[in-house]
């Protein structure tokens, strides 16, 4: 019975890493889209996290899971920015 127990909070555990895993790239995304229409400002993502930040309150992992959104902001953005220009491509 404890086997199975575990196998039941193991399951959980992946499909609660797998639900947060699809919220956090989610919200990259939509960031990501908004940033690059121009409808958001650096700033303006700046204070939104921020804001989360404080609805969280005093949540270690909350703000971790914050900082990350943070951190992978820049390469989600270059990603769907495409490839860097090829600078020795001149149309000839």
């Amino acid at each position: 019975m404890s086997e199975e127990l575990n196998r039941e909070e193991s399951d959980r555990f992946e499909r609660l890493e797998a639900r947060l895993n699809a919220m956090s790239t989610l919200v990259k995304t939509v960031i990501t889209t908004l940033l690059l229409r121009g409808l958001l400002t650096k700033a303006a993502v700046d204070q939104i996290l921020k804001e989360a930040a404080i609805a969280l309150g005093d949540s270690p992992a909350g703000e971790a899971e914050l900082q990350s959104v943070r951190a992978d902001l820049p390469a989600h953005l270059r990603a769907a920015m495409g490839p860097a220009p090829d600078e020795d491509d001149h149309d000839h």
